[in-house]
């Protein structure tokens, strides 16, 4: 029971990260009309994020297999939660780039921890739910930003908004010490130096495996920050909805994510209590969540704007079906040190998106989101491909 509690306190850390997270994007349209920015402008401030959050992702997965999730998650849960405070109080560009910037610094430890967790305190059948449960929280934060965030705003501005948000941390860290104190010895880490480090790095850079699931790494993970990122900002300057209504119709679309995040989960456990071997499971999950991204293209086809929403939705439950069953796969890769070939996976999908938001500000600002959408329509089909070849050899696991 503990286990499973521990279970959803990490979905809690991954609603307090996207919380923070979504606050920038919610409140886009105020902060480029105070400090005058462009949506390419925008998409480079988003970039900051991205930039740290990749680079401590890369470098950071050996801290969480070395020293373990016990005490690196309380302190990422800290310094994220200080650098959304701090958000409230810039009063330029730099500081508000700066502060994103170790914004993502803490919130790159939260996945890494999260898969070690599960992986260190669970058996490989009840992984993909677990998975999906922590990683839901991703959708549960991005659904609970727009209610508070544009109340918040509303009445008290947005700068109020990142400092109410960044401090519910303390209260995260505070039950997490508490509950996971009797399993510290199972979150624990296993000491490695420098050169053990670059030793593991070059044996999960040279699997087969590991490149071929960097695509999704690329692909899905940067499908799934587009939503976070644009798809308030996009409702209400191409969509044509104000402030409070787009905000409130992001909800939908995160609602699907929630949805994805438990579906697939589930889907996978009974394919496999009905006899399928896990890999088949997973891979009818996936062709299911391919079939679903397609959606996207028609987002930017229909003129209706409530047609746009819906698709948005399938769009959005397609991505999260995808995205859990790639971080159940990440686990498999290298399972002793799940921390580095998750980081290194994560830092170039980051890394990735980091590179072309500033092109999708620009695509906007251009009124050409319908090139972003069908780009991704049909790129998960690339990252299912990829991840059939890379897995096909695998032995079953149940």
């Amino acid at each position: 029971m503990r286990i499973w509690l521990i279970i959803g306190l990490m979905f809690l850390a991954t609603v307090l990260n996207y919380l923070d997270r979504q606050v920038l994007a919610l409140t886009a349209e105020r902060i480029m009309d105070e400090f005058h920015l462009t949506k390419a402008d925008f998409g480079r401030i988003i970039s900051a994020f991205r930039y740290s959050y990749a680079i401590f992702q890369i470098f950071g997965g050996w801290i969480v297999d070395s020293r373990g999730p016990g005490l690196i998650l309380p302190l990422a849960v800290g310094v994220w939660s200080l650098a959304g405070m701090l958000t409230g109080l810039v009063r330029s560009v730099a500081a508000l780039a700066s502060m994103r910037f170790m914004l993502g610094i803490g919130e790159a430890f939260n996945w890494p921890c999260a898969l070690k967790v599960t992986q260190r305190l669970l058996p490989p059948r009840d992984r993909a739910l677990a998975n999906g449960i922590f990683n839901s929280g991703a959708a549960a934060g991005a659904v609970l930003a727009p209610i508070i965030i544009t109340f918040v705003t509303l009445y008290f501005g947005w700068r109020f908004a990142f400092v109410i948000t960044g401090g519910l941390g303390g209260i995260w860290i505070v039950a997490w010490l508490i509950l996971s104190r009797p399993l510290y010895d199972r979150l624990g880490g296993t000491p490695l130096s420098a050169r053990q480090v670059l030793r593991v790095m070059g044996i999960v850079l040279t699997k087969r495996g590991f490149w071929l699931l960097s695509v999704s790494a690329i692909i899905i993970n940067s499908v799934y920050y587009f939503l976070a990122d644009w798809i308030p900002l996009y409702l209400k300057t191409e969509r044509g909805f104000s402030f409070a209504v787009g905000n409130a119709l992001s909800v939908i679309v995160y609602i699907s994510l929630e949805a994805g995040n438990i579906l697939v989960g589930l889907l996978v456990r009974r394919l496999v209590n009905r006899g399928f071997q896990v890999p088949t499971a997973r891979r009818i999950a996936l062709f299911i969540a391919c079939l679903l991204m397609s959606t996207a293209i028609l987002v930017g086809m229909v003129p209706s704007r409530g047609l746009a929403v819906f698709f948005l939705m399938l769009t959005a439950l397609g991505v999260a079906g995808f995205l859990v069953i790639y971080l159940t796969m990440a686990q498999d890769l290298e399972p002793g040190y799940i921390g580095i070939a998750a980081g290194l996976l994560g830092g170039l999908g980051n890394l990735f998106y980091g590179a072309v938001s500033p092109f999708i500000g620009r695509l906007s600002d251009l009124h050409q989101t319908l090139l972003t959408f069908s780009v991704i329509g049909l790129s998960p089909w690339l990252a299912f491909v990829a991840i059939f070849f890379a897995f096909r050899e695998r032995p079953e696991q149940a």
